[in-house]
């Protein structure tokens, strides 16, 4: 098994590296099934065409990690992933070898502006003026499309309500997206879970730790994640389930943990995963009708979570026509996509091209930032499906 804990000796084995390297690249060379989901394959395939794939160097590694964006289709595509013996995980090396290397080469000041979301509560006003004003100074690229900071953050407004008699308790891992950037979707988890008779707790908890691997940050990253593993796991240990409103954070919390603690992680469930499997178990339900269409886009993570489409299943209880674009990644990806947007527009150019025809009454992804790409292509904001269930359960209180 690879190792993301910097503080295993296996970490800093570069021997082991380049060879895993090497061994994964051989296999790739003969298969090239990814050589279009980014811009790391191509590059790959340039370094295997000269050389060919036994003289691959740890300077080559370094150069394809650096045009790896963590979207993980490369794995949830790949024929020869576990259980086959060629035990194939190519996100897990791309992680790897970037943790590695930036832990000999050192962050950059960009590198700890883009890791320090937990942060941009405390100094809201100046974070909001900054990310609208710094993109030079950040390396955002000019035309990449703008996040935005909330002017209020999800812990200081929602106030979960008391019930008495829960069907479920649920402790929210909200993420630092919906704490600064999108508390609304944060609110109407809540909300939809207290009006199922849920009971809902919040906490504050670090940032699930994606920035800290897109950086590179392999200190802080363990930081955090043995911080919220400890806090989660107590509030398992009393009897909560652990719910994530947005898929990348819901797998690094249930998956990437394991590789970063060197332990099992803890389960972790997407909301819409979680508000399906309570309905299924018949404990709860919901009625109302939503008559309109919606475009789906289909979020990476989600897809290398295998928990099916649980948000579409949701929509589709709704009575709302729903069809998934199904072209592939949107390129965003947090901080490397702002940084390389030439990049990432190529990535997501179907994507973003499907949405700009699209006729749909609505747009909806469980992906905030693929969200970026919708708004940028169609000039209209995507929903998550939590908000749609929310509507309907708003107009239906008695379910």
């Amino acid at each position: 098994m690879y190792t993301l804990n910097k503080d295993n000796p296996a970490f800093f084995d570069s021997s082991k590296l380049q060879s895993e390297f090497i061994r994964q690249a051989t296999i790739c060379h003969g298969c090239r099934l990814c050589f279009n989901y980014c811009p790391a394959f191509p590059k790959m395939f340039q370094y295997t065409d000269k050389k060919g794939p036994s003289k691959l160097t740890l300077e080559d590694l370094f150069d394809v990690a650096s045009d790896c964006f963590h979207c993980n289709m490369c794995y949830v595509n790949c024929p020869y992933t576990p259980p086959h013996e060629f035990n194939m995980d190519f996100p897990h090396l791309m992680a790897w070898a970037w943790l590695y290397y930036k832990s000999k080469t050192g962050l950059t000041l960009r590198d700890r502006l883009f890791e320090m979301l937990d942060t941009a509560t405390l100094v809201r006003p100046i974070a909001k003026k900054f990310l609208e004003g710094g993109k030079q100074f950040m390396g955002i690229s000019p035309d990449a499309p703008p996040l935005r900071l909330a002017d209020r953050s999800f812990l200081k407004t929602v106030k979960p309500k008391k019930i008495e008699k829960p069907v479920a308790k649920v402790v929210l891992f909200h993420t630092c997206l919906v704490e600064n950037f999108y508390p609304e979707i944060g609110e109407d988890v809540v909300e939809v879970l207290n009006a199922l008779n849920i009971e809902v707790v919040t906490d504050n908890f670090a940032c699930c730790g994606a920035p800290m691997l897109d950086v590179g940050d392999a200190t802080q990253l363990k930081k955090n994640a043995e911080k919220n593993f400890k806090m989660l796991k107590e509030y398992m240990d009393k009897g909560y389930d652990v719910v994530s409103p947005i898929p990348t954070c819901t797998l690094m919390l249930t998956k990437e943990y394991k590789y970063i603690l060197d332990r099992e992680p803890i389960k972790v469930y997407d909301i819409m995963e979680y508000l399906m499997k309570l309905r299924k178990e018949g404990k709860i339900s919901w009625n109302g009708e939503i008559p309109k269409n919606v475009f789906y886009h289909t979020p990476c993570h989600l897809k290398y979570l295998k928990v099916g489409l649980p948000g579409v299943q949701a929509m589709r209880t709704l009575k709302l026509n729903v069809e998934m674009s199904n072209m592939g990644c949107s390129g965003i990806d947090g901080g490397w996509g702002l940084r390389n947007y030439s990049k990432a527009k190529v990535v997501g150019a179907k994507m973003m091209d499907a949405f700009a025809n699209s006729k749909a009454d609505i747009f909806a992804t469980e992906c905030p930032l693929a969200g970026l790409q919708i708004e940028k292509a169609s000039g209209r904001r995507a929903v998550h499906p939590i908000s749609l269930l929310k509507e309907v359960i708003k107009n239906n209180p008695s379910k």
